[in-house]
């Protein structure tokens, strides 16, 4: 495991790390949504700072050692990050198809963030290594799919029918794939599975 460095995101504390075929984990504790900050229009705001080290293991301290877990109990993904190679082609599958909200806009620096629910992102993209680049492939290393879980049947309904309707009427190659009673999977436009599920 490789340590990668750490980040004030504003509305989140990140930790960064690689694994072993270079895919990125950030390990990040979100501060509370009423602290989040917003412009003069309401919308979430973000940006990369330094991390207060010192606050963070001034904490430390205050934990017992015998009370330490490996990883805490209820921790999960919280949001995935993309590397695509075509921004506004993924804006558009993400918003438009998959029915995310746009939550910050950063294209002017290649990338941007969307997420469900008024969260501050369940999906980052960025082409900063990545722009014009080839879309993913099977059987090679780095991510092969993710799953988005959807809390209610009927949300989780209209959204297969509003997806198996476009790729119905269109020539493109990203489509559903496998369908079960509560579960199906797509592919993004780099070739990213994701398997969307009902709770």
């Amino acid at each position: 495991m490789h340590y990668d460095g750490f980040a004030d995101h504003l509305v989140s504390e990140s930790l960064y790390l690689r694994d072993p075929e270079n895919n990125g984990i950030e390990i990040y504790r979100d501060r509370p949504a009423r602290d989040w900050p917003r412009d003069s229009e309401g919308n979430i705001m973000m940006d990369t700072l330094p991390l207060n080290l010192q606050s963070i293991v001034s904490e430390i301290d205050r934990v017992e050692s015998e009370n330490a877990v490996a990883f805490p109990t209820g921790a999960r993904i919280g949001h995935m990050h993309l590397k695509v190679t075509n921004l506004a082609r993924s804006i558009k599958f993400y918003h438009e198809k998959l029915g995310l909200d746009i939550t910050v806009d950063w294209t002017s620096i290649g990338a941007a963030f969307l997420s469900a629910g008024g969260y501050h992102h369940h999906v980052g993209m960025n082409t900063w290594h990545s722009r014009n680049g080839e879309g993913h492939r099977d059987n090679v290393l780095g991510l092969e799919n993710f799953t988005i879980t959807i809390p209610d049947m009927s949300s989780f309904n209209r959204l297969r029918s509003a997806i198996k309707n476009h790729y119905i009427s269109s020539e493109q190659h990203q489509g559903e794939q496998r369908s079960y009673e509560n579960q199906f999977m797509v592919s993004d436009p780099d070739g990213i599975h994701i398997v969307i599920r009902s709770e």
